[in-house]
């Protein structure tokens, strides 16, 4: 039987986005309080995040929206929540999967959580991973090359 090493970290983190999930279909269904107010901290550059061109200039890295009055159209789904929310007076579509928020707050109850991004971590290791890999690559061809002197007859 194949043992397996329990990651604690990524099902506290599936947890939460499940909680976030919920309040989330709770406020899209009315049935929150007005005094709640949520703000929500994303990657922009996760490739599944769906903004204007002019929001990820102006967000390169990672964004805070809130979710409280001036809001629109929020729907949420399994892998993730579209809102409208305005900027500079122009309304802006907005699609955020679950998986590239890294902050949640409701300064109404003072709850605040940070997600660990394990997609991040993951790809940063297998960078390394790979840049060990041409290095060693590198390295062992250097190591075979010979050098012709030494089979020539001296002299």
């Amino acid at each position: 039987m194949k043992k397996i090493f329990i990651d604690y970290g990524q099902r506290i983190n599936l947890a939460i986005l499940n909680v976030i999930k919920d309040i989330l279909n709770d406020l899209s269904e009315s049935k929150i309080s007005t005094n709640h107010c949520f703000y929500i901290t994303f990657k922009t550059t996760h490739p599944d995040v769906k903004i204007s061109n002019t929001l990820k200039k102006d967000y390169p890295l990672d964004m805070t929206i809130v979710l409280q009055n001036q809001y629109w159209d929020l729907s949420v789904t399994k892998k993730e929540f579209n809102v409208t929310l305005a900027f500079n007076k122009k309304r802006e579509n907005l699609t955020v999967p679950f998986d590239a928020i890294i902050k949640f707050y409701d300064p109404f109850v003072k709850f605040s959580i940070q997600l660990e991004l394990r997609r991040e971590k993951k790809k940063k290791a297998i960078k390394k991973t790979t840049e060990k890999k041409q290095k060693n690559r590198i390295k062992l061809k250097s190591e075979k090359i010979i050098a012709l002197d030494d089979f020539r007859k001296k002299k």
